[in-house]
Parts: C-alpha cells; structure tokens; sequence
C-alpha cells in the first residue's frame, strides 16, 4: 500500500485519479444512512455559496470532472455527510520554531493516502487530502497550519459541513490564526471536532467546534478527543483521551529536543494499533508553518519531506498497518 503525493493546481486528472481509486471504498459509507439522508446537489451547491462562496467554483469544477456520476457530486460537498468518528493526537513542540506534531488514528480502509499540492485561490496549500475536496492537517503559503482531531461527543447536526471541508477553506482564505479563528466561527460544522492552528508567529489555538454549541477557544498547545470537559466516558475511556493528553503535557513540559519529541509519537500511549476498531495511527506529520515545510514520519522509517519551494511528486511505501484490510 502506498502513499502519493501529487502537484496540481486546480484540481485536473491528477485529482480524478486520485478520486477515483478510492470512491468506491467510501459509496457504501455514504449511502449507510440512507439516499434521502444526503443532500440534493442544489442544496450542496447552495450552502457552499452561502457559507465559502470563494470555494464554489473548485466545488463545480470537480463536478465536472467526475459528472456524471451525481452521488459523487453530492458527496463532493462534504455537506451532510454520515457521522465518522476518529482519534489522533496534535501538539505545538516546545520548540523556538513553531511547530505542528500530530498523529492520525483511524482505519486504513478509509485512508485517502493522498499528499495534495495546490492552489486553488490565492494561497499554495500542502495537505492531507481527506474527502477529496477537504484536508486533515496541512499548511499554506502563508504560514498557517492546521490540523483536526474528533471532539469527543457523539451529537451531530443535520446541517453542516463536515470539519475537513472547513480546514481546507481556512487554509485558501486566512494567513493568521486570528483570522482562522475568526473564520471557522461562522461556519456550521456537522461534528464535535477539535481544531489546532498555528501561525509561522507562533501564535496559536485550539477551536473547539460542535453542532450544537457556540464555538469556544482556548491558547492551549495540545489537543486529543475531548474539548473542555470529558462527556463520553464510554468514548474516552476507548480513545485514552485523557491519558494522551496527560501525556502531551508532561513530554512538552520536559523541554527535549524535537527528534525526541516526534519520537514519543511513535510509542504508547500516542501511537496506537487498534486498526480494526479505528484507533490504529496512520501517519505522523510534523509541520513547520515558517518554512512551509511538511514531513510525515513513520516508526523506524526515514521522513518523507514536502515544502512548499520544492514539493516533489512520488509514492511512499507505507507500513503493513496490522489487520488492515485493504481491497
């Protein structure tokens, strides 16, 4: 199994391919709740007009490419998508430099796999592509970064965006973390979800969203899957919740030195196996917003290094993730 990264401004065949090779993984998924349950392409194309106009016109340029496939179409709006629930682990490094270090958990069955260069809008974007038209962490030429983890409640909204349409939208539009902040506040999300910024200042947050809640920030520099409070505990005790982030906190309070810090990424409690329960760690990326500069990291492995100046198209062999099963 293989990770690939691709350099294309607007999205083109590069994207088709990448599209193609894992929507059928995700239909099923999508239709679980039913057909009515998802949303006409009108009310898609509406509410990306009413919400992030800027976006409308990738969302119809990648209707065009994959047309006439219609439930693709709707999908591709990543608005009122069936609940997903996740793990992952982000924290700032106690570092000079800001830096990102986040793990991603979840099964590899419904992995992407794909490192997108791009520029959609005014800004150059390196991220993890995730919903095809969203991201789950990334950077852009301004120096901001981001990246998302599961909010640690089940509530879910009707209405909404699902959080990887949001990030990417920040990342097109916004050069600070106060104006993401400012951003990801209007923007109604499907999900719990937690969302670390970090500006090449070092200025940075955690914006923690929810259907059915105002949005609430805090200047904290570590995030896992719970946002003020532990409301699940059925769900925290599964995700170790409290445990990684006791964990976080206690490796930035010792000052090491950034390799060890990316290290501890890679042995319990943050790095995680549980791959057919959801909670098996798929990639470490750690992310430099100041020199745009991206690395994902893997246990044992050399890192595989993307910037901004230099993005190198490719694959990545990645590890056999253990009871993964992948068609």
């Amino acid at each position: 199994m293989n990770m690939f990264a691709i350099s294309e401004p607007k999205p083109s065949e590069k994207w088709r391919n990448r599209f193609h090779e894992s929507w059928p993984r995700y239909r099923d998924w999508y239709l679980s709740q039913g057909e009515d349950a998802r949303p006409s392409i009108e009310t898609a194309r509406m509410a990306i007009r009413q919400h992030m106009p800027e976006l409308l016109s990738i969302y119809d340029r990648v209707c065009d490419i994959v047309e006439p496939d219609t439930l693709a179409q709707r999908a591709l709006s990543l608005f009122k998508m069936p609940p997903v629930i996740a793990g992952c682990s982000v924290a700032i490094a106690p570092t000079e430099t800001p830096i990102l270090v986040r793990n991603y958990d979840l099964t590899p069955d419904f992995f992407e796999r794909t490192v997108l260069h791009s520029r959609w809008l005014e800004n150059d974007v390196i991220a993890t592509s995730e919903g095809w038209i969203g991201c789950l962490d990334g950077v852009n030429s301004e120096g901001l970064a981001v990246a998302l983890t599961f909010g640690g409640r089940l509530d879910y909204g009707e209405n909404g965006f699902q959080t990887p349409m949001l990030l990417r939208y920040v990342l097109e539009i916004c050069s600070t973390t106060t104006q993401a902040l400012q951003t990801l506040k209007r923007l109604p999300v499907q999900m719990v979800s937690n969302v670390v910024i970090l500006d090449k200042s070092g200025d940075h947050a955690v914006a923690y969203l929810s259907p059915d809640r105002e949005m609430a920030v805090r200047r904290v520099p570590i995030s896992t899957n719970h946002q003020l409070a532990l409301e699940w505990p059925e769900g925290n005790q599964w995700s170790e919740t409290a445990v990684r982030a006791d964990h976080l906190a206690k490796i930035r309070s010792e000052y090491i030195q950034l390799n060890s810090f990316i290290a501890e990424f890679h042995q319990k409690p943050l790095y995680r196996t549980a791959y057919d329960e959801g909670l098996g760690t798929l990639y470490t990326v750690v992310i430099n917003p100041e020199a745009q500069i991206v690395e994902y990291h893997w246990p044992n492995e050399s890192p595989w290094v993307q910037a901004m100046s230099a993005f190198a198209e490719g694959e990545r062999k990645l590890p056999a993730y253990e009871r993964a099963q992948i068609p």
